[in-house]
């Protein structure tokens, strides 16, 4: 599916609506933005994705199950070396300075979606029966109650190792794809806030696994929105849209060079997910995601920002080592 101006505008308009009068809501927006949904949430409300995040947790009376084990049939490195070489045609045009370039990877799931829900530790978690399971390290942006709007970019990963620390930080690969979403992020936020400034830049940031830790290194960039914040709570969204950490620089060219190289829809993987409380607004980017598809078949979702200096066996590398869902207690496989 392609970008459907009047959807997205009707989902918007609804959500200001929404927010004005001050009703809690969840909201999911797929990387496309052919799909917004939203959900308020009352007793009343049917078909909720189940989701759990930081202060707040959706309850749930399904049976957890075991904890889930995963083997994956890896991406042909021939496949992903010429989608590769199509995004680094991109750069040397000009047309992106950083492009994020992603993949499904069939995975066997032993377990159940509702187990990895269950099992996974993540900042954000969000099942969505039928169709898909996230648990999220990643802060797309937050808003306080007092109209303070904060997005947390994350951008390169490595183990959580003191060589692989000392390398990330100083990969000139990894400075520039930073620096750039850094800068895009602090750009999107000043079309709807003031003052927008970075108040942290570039700090590890642990993510949780069952077996070896990652890290990734991330920034805070943030600004003031306006008293009545609330009244566009759909209409921020909508210009934020969407999230430049998975997508890249600059947007526009950049999304078709992804078009053009990953060869179909990224679904809400990569979108996002939101809760708003009726005073504040948090919400997350789709990452570390596995989706269902009409059979039963599961997909284990994963990428990397690419940029010029980009060598394609590390990418490559680094797509198959996020391919692994982070559990409370070890019970894990990977293949």
């Amino acid at each position: 599916m392609e970008f459907s101006a009047a959807r997205m505008e009707s989902w918007a308009h609804e959500l200001n609506g929404a927010g004005a009068s001050r009703r809690p809501l969840f909201f999911l927006v797929d990387f496309e933005q052919s799909s917004p949904h939203w959900w308020p949430l009352d007793a009343a409300t049917k078909g909720i994705p189940r989701f759990a995040f930081p202060g707040f947790s959706r309850p749930t009376e399904d049976f957890p199950g075991s904890q889930p084990k995963l083997r994956a049939r890896h991406l042909s490195e021939e496949r992903f070396r010429k989608a590769f070489d199509v995004v680094q045609r991109g750069l040397q045009r000009g047309d992106s300075f950083l492009t994020n370039l992603t993949f499904p990877t069939p995975i066997e799931l032993r377990g159940t979606m509702a187990s990895v829900f269950h099992h996974s530790e993540a900042l954000y978690r969000v099942w969505w029966p039928g169709k898909f399971v996230c648990f999220s390290p990643e802060t797309f942006v937050t808003v306080s109650p007092e109209g303070y709007i904060e997005s947390r970019p994350m951008k390169g990963t490595s183990r959580d190792t003191p060589g692989a620390r000392r390398a990330l930080l100083k990969s000139p690969k990894e400075i520039a794809e930073h620096a750039t979403i850094v800068d895009l992020i602090r750009n999107d936020l000043s079309q709807v806030a003031k003052r927008v400034r970075v108040t942290d830049y570039r700090y590890f940031h642990k993510i949780a696994t069952s077996r070896r830790g990652l890290l990734q290194t991330s920034s805070n960039i943030g600004g003031e929105l306006g008293d009545n914040w609330r009244n566009q709570l759909g209409s921020i969204m909508l210009k934020l849209l969407p999230a430049g950490s998975v997508s890249g620089a600059p947007k526009p060219a950049t999304l078709k060079i992804i078009q053009e190289a990953e060869g179909g829809p990224r679904g809400y993987y990569c979108g996002i997910a939101g809760y708003f409380d009726g005073s504040r607004l948090d919400t997350c980017v789709l990452i570390r995601f596995i989706e269902e598809d009409a059979s039963g078949n599961h997909y284990f979702r994963s990428g990397g920002g690419i940029t010029a200096r980009s060598d394609w066996r590390e990418e490559y590398e680094e797509l198959k080592t996020k391919i692994r869902i982070p559990l409370a207690v070890s019970q894990f496989s990977l293949h």
